[in-house]
């Protein structure tokens, strides 16, 4: 299958940053990470414009207050890597935003950052989440099976956005009633519509946090907020206000990233029948399924803070810039991957970075996994043909983290089968 032609990037409406000295002419592109060109075709073909043999690789654009994108994943690597230049102290863009974001450890660099990881691993790594195993298998199964029957739902709302966030919620040991308010503050700081600032989404976070947090120190449970505020860093406790930071992140992480990659799966299952049916005769698939389609529809653009200048691929960053390094245009990038926009299940390198590279890899990548496979093991078992009905609109959002608004999927109910 070839690859998709990128279409020409063309001007937003928002407000322009004046191009700095140190930025040629040649480098500057029309691309609002936010609401990028072409969005409505589709997150990654919108992205994909940016790797067009046209342009080199790094380009700057004058939204969002002006900064680099990195748009090859050489060199994407390599700056999460180099901490010394590319600083994770200004983790988001634009660099207002970036600069009130303070959750911990992912607004720190290393060594600072280290012991605080040790506490995140603690906190939702493989041993927290396996005793948990069999509670997220059946509530995918119980709630696939509620769907079932209707021949129809709209996938982002009545699955998506369910099934990960109540996990998550049972990881921590907080009310499901919560689910749709938190999500809400959380799509504030990665995908904004400007009812609230970084700083207002962060406030309400702890606001939230802070009672629990409070009873958890006093009284702790098994769950991953009392194992985080009991731990210790560097031989000490931590302090209430880093136990905020710790699990303003947990909260984050857990009520995003998944909740929208499950929804580009579904879509990419809905319209190939025939990879769709391969995971249905074979179910043993699914983990290396899960892994292409990681590869393949990654979501995340993560922002770095220039600490010293440095020149990169020819041009001159200076201390004080910004720069965007999308971990979905790593999957994207034919010079990495042979036909990246074609799904291969059986494809021999399916390496990504859609969990993030180095230091800050992420610490529920086990529990996104297991999340996935369960998700695509109960769905094929229990509707196995499915597709998105003719003249349905799917709704796209660009941003730190990319989503998919709406999914409609039909099916023919057990019932209409029988009959």
């Amino acid at each position: 299958m070839a690859d998709i032609a990128p279409a020409p990037l063309t001007a937003s409406s928002k407000p322009r940053a004046p191009r700095p000295a140190n930025v040629p002419s040649q480098r500057v592109v029309e691309f609002d990470m936010f609401d990028p060109p072409g969005l409505q075709e589709g997150l990654h073909s919108a992205w994909k414009r940016l790797q067009d043999p046209s342009l080199p690789d790094l380009v700057w654009t004058p939204y969002n207050g002006g900064h680099w994108i990195a748009t090859r994943g050489k060199l994407i690597k390599q700056m999460f890597l180099d901490h010394e230049h590319f600083s994770s102290e200004c983790p988001f863009l634009p660099r207002e935003a970036g600069e009130q974001y303070s959750f911990i450890p992912t607004s720190m660099d290393p060594p600072q950052q280290r012991p605080f990881r040790r506490v995140l691993n603690e906190g939702i790594g493989p041993k927290v989440v396996d005793r948990v195993k069999d509670a997220i298998e059946q509530l995918s199964r119980t709630l696939i099976a509620d769907i079932r029957n209707q021949g129809r739902c709209d996938f982002t709302r009545e699955y998506a956005e369910i099934f990960p966030i109540h996990i998550f919620l049972m990881i921590v040991d907080l009310p499901v009633k919560d689910a749709a308010r938190l999500k809400y503050i959380g799509d504030q700081m990665t995908r904004p519509d400007g009812s609230m600032s970084m700083a207002e989404a962060i406030r309400a976070f702890f606001d939230y946090l802070s009672p629990f947090i409070d009873e958890r120190m006093r009284t702790p449970g098994e769950d991953a907020i009392s194992i985080i505020v009991h731990s210790e860093v560097n031989g000490r406790p931590l302090s209430k206000d880093e136990a905020l930071n710790v699990c303003g992140l947990v909260l984050l992480a857990g009520l995003d990233t998944v909740v929208n990659f499950l929804s580009f799966s579904l879509h990419y299952l809905a319209t190939h029948p025939v990879e769709r049916q391969m995971l249905v005769d074979d179910p043993e698939l699914i983990p290396a399924a899960t892994e292409e389609l990681l590869r393949r529809f990654g979501l995340v653009s993560d922002a770095r803070l220039i600490k010293q200048a440095i020149h990169v691929d020819g041009v001159l960053l200076q201390a004080g810039d910004m720069v965007a390094l999308p971990t979905l245009l790593f999957g994207l990038d034919e010079r990495e991957h042979g036909c990246p926009m074609h799904v291969d299940f059986n494809r021999a390198d399916k390496s990504h970075i859609t969990f993030g590279h180095g230091v800050h890899h992420c610490a529920g990548a086990h529990l996104a996994r297991l999340e996935v496979q369960t998700t695509l093991r109960e769905w094929l078992r229990q509707i196995p043909d499915f597709e998105i009905p003719a003249g349905a609109e799917i709704g796209y959002q660009s941003g730190i983290v990319g989503a998919m608004t709406r999914l409609p999927l039909v099916w023919a109910t057990p019932a209409a089968i029988l009959s």
